[in-house]
């Protein structure tokens, strides 16, 4: 039997570890994270979970279905429920009853990173059951620093039920290791019913655990169709996923808000799982009554899989196009992109680069593929059910990050398995000499009874090995982690002010100002006298912090309306669009038009673009300019419509008139096929006027072909701008640039 975690030694080393990974989530953003008076979360979605479990905690064990401050139309709150009443029935216990707000907030706050540094425990059982315990330790030890989506997402503040999601996941698989690993029939059935339990809470905790359900049953099959290769008489598939998927449908059926948004997707996963488990042993036995030779299962698996999909397909058409457009999300397009956790991994700066999984991951990335290759090997030839699972787990995972970067979170624990694993083997080999010097070890230790230090070759490999563990893999590990557990993606300070400037300063949208606290029911909630225009990113701030109804939020509702309103250029056209969605005030972030910061010049406009469906080449574009070598490089040349633009006007001009003085530049140019076969345009001249009459003069004398109007710095309008007649400013952020300015819509004329 292998070894397991007895000694005191070993378990201190793992409290140690614990405590390590609980502090690197911590002690970097521990003064910008409660150091003020309230604290600042660290993510957007943060904001909108602690709205949900502060009003839990008054209502407890009550969770909101419905949000009336979400929309106009208050639509269905498509979190699920267990982060939720978790972190609000923590908060409601050390409150006994009635928490303050601020213990709700700092058990938000401190949820994460607890969850964060408990993973590292079912993630070294993993390693230790599957492998050995010095692998079990290495894994806990490089997840406890290790860089990527799993720290970023179980840090102090980030009140998310992501680090839940991967908490519940480890558990879900140690269980299933444990429920294969049994001696006897009841222990298994036991371990398969933990698995079903811990697969429960994890579909409890995310809509979209469907994710998980898939790979258990992918393990299934692959286990089947290698026992059937191998001879192996005994189902070892069957007894451990049927209880575990049937009692996952109960807790389903029986708990889950079926109004949640993929609640059909997630029972239909369970019972489709269930269904395949059961043809897969029916059809295993079936090919062994008729002496089938070995390997048929496989084909037998691909048509039961391909059959009931076709079936399903039929049966459930409604579903089946739910599920497809689920699966799109692997496929973003315009506006897909404009979400940076939806795009791939190799994707993410908006072009391939192999470099991105290493300044997102470390080594563990690159380390980790051979080592699962390896892995799989040994898995093929000895069906060994755990390596089996954790292979097939692994792989899933690579390939589901590869598709969206955001399940780097699950990924995080593969790779310190995979990389534990890796390392572990890299020790053995220094620690483990050759069988001829060995044979020279002993006599030598023959020789000298007293012990004697090894030959220099041994210890030559020993250095080498910690060498390579400890300098290939965990300091650039810790080096690249270190930034990232520090970044404070908190709300500013003048952002801040400003949401409760607009809490204070404009009328409640409900009648009770208590309204906010209330327990909410389904088709008994009331509806907002206005709304407030924002970008969708943005939305969930307002909610929490300034207690408004924003039209917009990060469900990306209403992102194509708040992308028409910013992106119009008709002040008439901007205005219809906030009297159909009965808005009356309109917050403009300095994060939206085309500014410089940290010395670039960037922003989220063009993701305004895309959500409207207006083509970016109205705004701006690249062309090619030459320079005093006469090489081609790069020009970003603004056209007079990102001026008129609604964001610009408002945020950058506040509004007001602005007359341009020697900023109106008129270039010419010509038409170019770049290198990669697309067509550009060459700037072969300029000229600046002092006057916008001026450029339109010059225009008319030569003409427009080959040539236009255009602006080189966004906060310079090359074109005239009349005053925006029906918004009023009204507030703008401390400090410069301020973070908003919100200004006051008077309406219909």
């Amino acid at each position: 039997m292998r070894e397991r975690l007895t000694a005191p030694g070993h378990a201190w080393l793992l409290v140690a570890i614990v405590g390590v990974a609980f502090l690197a989530r911590t002690v970097f953003l521990a003064s910008a994270v409660l150091g003020g008076a309230a604290v600042n979360y660290q993510d957007s979605d943060a904001w909108y979970h602690m709205r949900l479990i502060e009003n839990l905690a008054r209502h407890f064990p009550y969770r909101a279905g419905v949000d009336p401050y979400l929309s106009a139309d208050a639509p269905v709150v498509a979190v699920p429920l267990l982060f939720d009443l978790a972190v609000g029935g923590l908060a409601w216990v050390i409150g006994l009853g009635a928490p303050s707000t601020r213990t709700v907030e700092l058990v938000g706050a401190l949820v994460p990173p607890i969850l964060g540094a408990l993973t590292v425990v079912p993630v070294f059982l993993i390693g230790e059951r599957v492998f050995d315990r010095r692998t079990g330790l290495l894994a806990a030890g490089l997840l406890a620093i290790m860089p990527g989506q799993f720290l970023a997402r179980s840090v102090l503040g980030f009140t998310d039920h992501h680090v839940a999601e991967a908490f519940l996941t480890a558990l879900t698989v140690l269980a299933c290791l444990s429920a294969l690993g049994a001696e006897t029939p009841r222990r298994r059935l036991v371990g398969a019913a933990l698995t079903g339990v811990a697969l429960s809470t994890y579909l409890m905790a995310w809509s979209g655990g469907a994710l998980l359900v898939f790979v258990l049953c992918a393990w299934g099959a692959t286990q089947y169709v290698l026992d059937d290769v191998h001879g192996v008489r005994d189902d070892r598939v069957l007894p451990v996923l049927l209880p575990a998927l049937a009692i996952a449908l109960v807790v389903l059926l029986g708990l889950q808000d079926r109004s949640l948004w993929r609640f059909a997707i997630q029972v239909t996963s369970v019972v489709a799982g269930l269904v395949f488990v059961a043809a897969m042993a029916a059809g295993r036995r079936g090919l062994r009554a008729l002496s089938a030779p070995r390997g048929a299962l496989l084909a037998c698996a691909v048509v039961i899989a391909v059959g009931g999909t076709l079936l399903f397909t039929v049966v459930a058409r409604d579903l089946t196009a739910r599920i497809l457009t689920d699966l799109e999300r692997f496929r973003p397009g315009r506006t897909g992109f404009t979400v940076s956790e939806v795009r791939p991994l190799l994707l993410m700066t908006g072009s391939l680069s192999f470099a991105v999984p290493v300044g997102l991951f470390g080594p563990a990335f690159y380390v980790g593929l051979p080592a699962l290759g390896w892995l799989a090997w040994r898995a093929a030839r000895t069906a060994r059910p755990a390596l089996v699972l954790v292979v097939v787990w692994s792989a899933l995972m690579y390939v589901a990050t590869l598709g969206q970067n955001r399940f780097g979170y699950y990924l995080n624990l593969d790779l310190a398995l995979l990389t534990g694993w890796a390392c572990g083997a890299a020790l053995a080999w220094g620690w483990a000499p050759p069988a001829a010097a060995r044979s020279r070890a002993v006599a030598r230790r023959s020789r000298d009874r007293a012990g004697a230090l090894p030959e220099h070759g041994g210890l030559l490999r020993r250095i080498a090995a910690v060498a390579a563990v400890v300098g290939l893999v965990f300091v650039p590990s810790a080096l690249v982690a270190r930034p990232m557990a520090a970044t404070n993606l908190g709300l500013s300070d003048g952002y801040r002010a400003s949401l409760e400037w607009l809490r204070r300063n404009t009328p409640e949208p409900f009648p009770d100002p208590d309204y906010y606290y209330a327990r909410y029911r389904p088709g008994q909630t009331l509806a907002p006298s206005y709304t407030v225009m924002s970008w969708w990113d943005y939305g969930y701030e307002i909610v929490r912090l300034g207690r408004r109804v924003p039209i917009a939020n990060p469900t990306q509702a209403g992102a194509d309306v708040a992308a028409r309103f910013f992106t119009a250029t008709d002040e008439a056209e901007a205005a219809a669009i906030l009297d159909e969605h009965r808005a009356r005030y309109v917050v403009a972030h300095g994060e939206v038009p085309i500014l410089p910061r940290g010395g670039l010049v960037q922003g989220k406009f063009e993701t305004l673009a895309a959500w409207a469906g207006k083509d970016i080449n109205r705004y701006w574009e690249t062309f090619l300019t030459k320079d005093a070598k006469g090489a081609l490089g790069p020009l970003v040349l603004f056209h007079p419509e990102y001026y008129r633009t609604l964001a610009v006007r408002l945020y950058v001009y506040g509004g007001a008139a602005e007359i341009p003085h020697d900023t109106t530049y008129v270039v010419a140019y010509a038409e170019r096929r770049l290198p990669d076969g697309t067509q550009g345009k060459e700037a072969l001249e300029s000229r600046r006027f002092k006057t916008y009459e001026g450029a339109v003069a010059y225009l008319d004398r030569v003409g427009r072909t080959g040539r236009t109007i255009v602006g080189l710095d966004p906060q310079q309008t090359p074109v005239p701008l009349e005053p925006l007649t029906r918004f009023r400013l009204l507030h703008e952020s401390p400090g410069a640039p301020p973070a908003v300015r919100i200004f006051e819509y008077s309406g219909p004329r």
